[in-house]
Formats: C-alpha cells, structure tokens, sequence
C-alpha cells in the first residue's frame, strides 16, 4: 500500500468514527424568520501566546434558542459553532479540530454564550465581560488570557 492510500484510509477511517462520535446537528435555514440576527466586527486573542485575529462576526439566534454563530476573515471561516437542542458543535477550520457534544457547551467555547452575555445573561467564572459603549463588549478571561472584543454593526 503506498503512503497515500494509507494516508487516504487513515483520513476517512478518522472521518467515519468522528461523525458517528459527534452528535448530528440539523442544517441551518436562516431564511426562516425564527432567527434573530447580529453581525460585527471582532479582535479574538485566544491564548495569552497566541496572536490576535481580527474577523467578522455573525450571531444568529433561533425563536427556540439554537445559536449559529460564525467568525470569518477575508470571507475565509475561522470557526463555525452551532447548538440545535441539547446538541453543540464548534469546528475551528483552520486547526482543523472539532468538537461536539450533548447538552450544554463547556464554558471553555464562550462563543456559545454570547448572545446571552449581550443581552445581561450571568457571565461564566473566571470570566469578566465589560461592555463599553451601546454596541460593544469585551470579554477576558483572566486564567487563559482569552481576550474578546465585540463592536456590532448599527
């Protein structure tokens, strides 16, 4: 077997157990009018030894309280998270990692709890989130060095 079908096995062999790992989330339809909308701009530092990104953010939020939130560059995805029910996935595209699971999200994957943290939701431990002026937020986490800053389109 030459090194690319090897490759070629362990890739889809790896494919086929994380899917039936990860829990199936519905396709999202954001023309149906149950989904509430906020885009904006934000500057992502995800460790204190990582560098910042700068990108776009969308939030939507279903009338049944799923989350679709998407953070892009240069119309390139940085990560996709979604919640539909008691399930969560977040995909970071360009570590290609993912990560699923039943019931809440850990509070490790804050993106999750965004929209809530907008709207005066009780902010999760070890985290401080500071909003400063009408439509911007920062939200740090003082034990990774996480560092979010959110400024929403009018």
């Amino acid at each position: 077997m030459t090194a690319v079908a090897v490759l070629a096995t362990i890739i889809s062999s790896s494919a086929i157990l994380g899917c039936a790992a990860a829990p199936r989330l519905p396709q999202v339809d954001l023309d149906d009018g149950a989904w509430s909308i906020r885009t904006g701009q934000v500057l992502w530092k995800p460790k204190t030894d990582r560098p910042e990104l700068a990108g776009e953010l969308f939030l939507a939020k279903h009338k049944n309280g799923d989350v679709y939130i998407s953070l892009t560059k240069s119309l390139i995805p940085i990560f996709t998270a979604q919640t539909s029910g008691r399930k969560w996935r977040i995909a970071f595209v360009e570590d290609g990692r993912a990560y699923a699971g039943r019931w809440w999200p850990p509070q490790q994957f804050i993106w999750f709890r965004l929209w809530g943290l907008m709207d005066g939701a009780s902010v999760p431990e070890s985290w401080v989130v500071r909003k400063t002026n009408g439509q911007e937020w920062i939200l740090l986490n003082h034990k990774t060095g996480e560092k979010i800053r959110v400024a929403l389109d009018s």
